[in-house]
C-alpha cells in the first residue's frame, strides 16, 4: 500500500451474505422459541399432525423389512421348469422343420406362414371394424 491509502474496512460481498444468513438464523430461532411457549400454536401444530395422519399421509418412518430371499430349492425347481420348456420349444421347432421337409417347403416356411396368417387376420378384423364405423346409425323416430 502507498502511504496515503486508507485500508478498505467494508466487508466483502461473501462476508455480508454470511452475516445476513446468521441474522436470519437468529431471527428464526427466536421466533420458534417464542412459538414453542405458545399453547395455541402447539395445539394447532398437534391438530395439523393428527390431520395429516388421518388423511393417510403419515410422516416418514423406517423402511419396512425386505421380503426374504427365495430359497435355493424353489430356484432349482424354476430352473428345471425353464429347461424343460426350452427342450419342448426345440422339439417343436424340429417337428415343424420335419413337416416343412415332408411338404417340400423351404426351411422355416411354416413359421413364416404362421406369422403371415396372424398379420392378415389382424388386418381383416381392422377392416371389418372400419366398415362398422362407417355404417349409418339408427335413430329413434
Amino acid at each position: 500500500m502507498a502511504e496515503g491509502d486508507v485500508p478498505d474496512t467494508d466487508p466483502t460481498l461473501v462476508e455480508r451474505w454470511l452475516q445476513d444468513q446468521q441474522q436470519w438464523q437468529r431471527t428464526l430461532f427466536t421466533y420458534l422459541d417464542s412459538m414453542m411457549k405458545n399453547d395455541e400454536f402447539l395445539v394447532h401444530m398437534g391438530n395439523a399432525m393428527r390431520g395429516s395422519l388421518l388423511a393417510g399421509k403419515p410422516y416418514p418412518t423406517a423402511a419396512p423389512p425386505q421380503a426374504p430371499a427365495e430359497d435355493p430349492a424353489t430356484a432349482d425347481r424354476l430352473d428345471k421348469v425353464l429347461f424343460a420348456l426350452h427342450q419342448l420349444q426345440g422339439q417343436m421347432k424340429d417337428v415343424l422343420m420335419t413337416l416343412d421337409e415332408i411338404r417340400g417347403l423351404p426351411a422355416g416356411a411354416a413359421a413364416n406362414a404362421g406369422k403371415r396368417a396372424a398379420s392378415s387376420s389382424a388386418r381383416g378384423s381392422r377392416a371389418k371394424a372400419g366398415a362398422r364405423k362407417t355404417g349409418k346409425r339408427r335413430t329413434r323416430s
